[in-house]
C-alpha cells in the first residue's frame, strides 16, 4: 500500500501560496497581514481546517480590503492551480500503478479546498481512494489497517512533526519525505528517514526496496 499526502508531496503548496501572497501585495495586503489572515482561515476556533478563497477573502473584506477584489484576485491562482504540480508527480503515480499495490491519498484541509485542488491537478486519477479530511490522519489511518498495525505500507509525505506523530502509533509505515521549501533540512535529517528533493527520487528508492 501507498499513502501519499498532497500538499507540498504532489503539489507545490510553497510555490502556490507565494503567488497568492504577490497577488495579494498588490491589492495593498502587506506580507504580515496576508500570513496573519492565512492562519486565521486556515482553521477555526476547534482547530477544524477552514481554508478557502471566500474564507480569506472575507477575513480581509472585515480589515477594509475590497472583498469581491480580494476573492477574485485569489480565484485566479486558484484556476491556474495545474501550473503547481511538480512536474514529476504524474509519472511518480503511474509508476507506482503499475507496481500494483492500492494508492491512496491523504490530504489533511478543507475537504470542499482539497477536492478543488484535486480535481483541478488531474492527480486524482491515479488513486485507488482518497481521503481529503480536516479531521487528524490518524483516524483514517485507523480505518486503513484496521487493527492491523503490521500491515506493511509506505508514507510519503512532507511534513516531520505530522509524520514523527504518526509513527508513535503505526510504527509499520515506511517513511520517505518528499522535502518542502518550508521546511529547513536540518529536520529532515534529525528524522532519520530518508528525504528527497524530487519525486522521481523517491521512486528510484521505493523500487529498490521494493
Amino acid at each position: 500500500m501507498f499513502i501519499i499526502d498532497f500538499d507540498d508531496t504532489l503539489f507545490n503548496t510553497h510555490a502556490y501560496k507565494q503567488a497568492r501572497l504577490r497577488a495579494m501585495k498588490r491589492l495593498g495586503v502587506l506580507p504580515e497581514l496576508f500570513w496573519k489572515t492565512y492562519e486565521r482561515a486556515r482553521t477555526n476556533e476547534d482547530g477544524i481546517f477552514t481554508y478557502s478563497d471566500i474564507n480569506h477573502a472575507e477575513i480581509l473584506g472585515s480589515l477594509g480590503f475590497d472583498e469581491e477584489k480580494i476573492f477574485k484576485a485569489l480565484q485566479k491562482v486558484t484556476n491556474k492551480l495545474e501550473n503547481y504540480i511538480f512536474s514529476d508527480a504524474e509519472m511518480f503515480l503511474d509508476n507506482l500503478k503499475k507496481i500494483g499495490e492500492p494508492l491512496i491519498l491523504l490530504s489533511l484541509g478543507d475537504p470542499v479546498t482539497q477536492e478543488e485542488k484535486v480535481k483541478k491537478s488531474g492527480l486524482g486519477k491515479f488513486f485507488d481512494r482518497r481521503f481529503l479530511v480536516n479531521t487528524p490522519k490518524e483516524d483514517i489511518l485507523k480505518e486503513l489497517f484496521k487493527g492491523n498495525l503490521n500491515q506493511d505500507a509506505w508514507f510519503v509525505n512532507d511534513k516531520v512533526d505530522e509524520t514523527q506523530q504518526l509513527l508513535f502509533t503505526f510504527k509499520n509505515l515506511r517513511v520517505v519525505f518528499k522535502m518542502s521549501e518550508s521546511i529547513p533540512r536540518e529536520e529532515y535529517l534529525k528524522s532519520g528517514w530518508p528525504y528527497f528533493p524530487s519525486l522521481k527520487e523517491i521512486l528510484a528508492y521505493i523500487n529498490k526496496y521494493e
